[in-house]
């Protein structure tokens, strides 16, 4: 009896021993259990510099966001481009201005000139050479009729100067900055008139295969509009060509057509002292954009963007 108590006294025994082993072990440094007012400056403290150390990860992230942000931007990725570094190399922006169009660009003022400067001075002002000193713009003069030609053989880096936007795959454009609607114009009286059965008159198209001439622009309008409608009678058959502006109103004076497509701008450019009234049909709008060779995007780009900036 007494050699069966003794062994149950030492299982008793051996448990708890490893009982207090484990337990010893789990807290390898003493827990300290502070009470009243220090028990509470601890716990603000611990407090505090947790909520610092989330601060300052938070603050780090956003600045890492900003700074991807700085170097992802378009702008200054553009600038880094082979087309913008020709331009730097040249000292100059060249833009293909006209100087014939009465409240867009004459006599080397106008909204087309405005922009030409602005841009030019946004390229030129990111070279580390340019000091100022210097015009950032070179003014090229052109017409309609050259202004594909001076862009293909690299004469200017850019156009400015009535390119409808989207008008041929050949060029980059930028946003419109001016919108031109077009008329059909016939003799007061004949509003209403069934335009299918109209002669209709416009500047002919003077582009080919390999180079693209913007004075045709509202051709190409009044083509489409009439393919748009070729199932209630409308063909380009009745639709003639003519060199000028003065031919086209010459015959709409003279009856050889009863009626002419033309633009806004040279409507008031050249219909001054002409007897005509609109016709109620709408053939659309021609929007005119900075225009470059394709291969030189970043420029048209860099006009995108500061356009967008102007409000555009």
């Amino acid at each position: 009896m007494g050699r069966r108590l003794y062994n149950l006294y030492m299982k008793i025994r051996s448990f708890f021993s490893g009982r207090n082993r484990r337990i010893r072990k789990k807290h390898t440094r003493p827990v300290i259990m502070l009470k009243g007012e220090q028990g509470k400056k601890l716990r603000r403290a611990l407090c505090r510099r947790s909520v610092s150390r989330y601060a300052l990860i938070i603050a780090g992230a956003a600045a890492a966001v900003i700074l991807l942000a700085l170097l992802l931007r378009p702008e200054p990725v553009l600038m880094n481009s082979a087309e913008i570094a020709n331009v730097w190399n040249n000292g100059v922006l060249r833009v293909g201005l006209r100087n014939d169009v009465p409240g867009l660009a004459e006599d080397g003022t106008g909204l087309e000139w405005e922009i030409a400067q602005a841009l030019a001075e946004r390229i030129m002002s990111n070279s580390d050479d340019y000091t100022g000193d210097i015009p950032a713009l070179e003014a090229v003069e052109v017409t309609s009729m050259s202004v594909g030609a001076k862009l293909r053989d690299g004469s200017i880096d850019a156009a400015i100067c009535l390119m409808p936007r989207g008008a041929n795959a050949a060029y980059a454009y930028s946003r419109a900055y001016y919108d031109d609607p077009c008329y059909i114009l016939v003799k007061p009286g004949n509003e209403n008139a069934d335009m299918s059965k109209l002669k209709v008159g416009c500047i002919q198209s003077a582009s080919s295969s390999n180079l693209y001439v913007p004075s045709g622009a509202t051709r190409n309008l009044l083509f489409s509009y009439y393919s748009d409608y070729k199932d209630s009678g409308y063909d380009t058959a009745s639709i003639t060509g003519y060199a000028s502006y003065t031919d086209l109103f010459d015959a709409l004076d003279k009856g050889q057509v009863d009626a002419i497509a033309i633009n806004e701008l040279m409507l008031n450019k050249y219909g001054e002292g002409r007897a005509y009234a609109k016709h109620t049909a709408d053939i659309g709008t021609l929007h005119y954009a900075v225009a470059t060779l394709s291969a030189n995007s970043a420029i048209a780009t860099v006009a995108d963007m500061m356009l967008s900036e102007m409000g555009y």
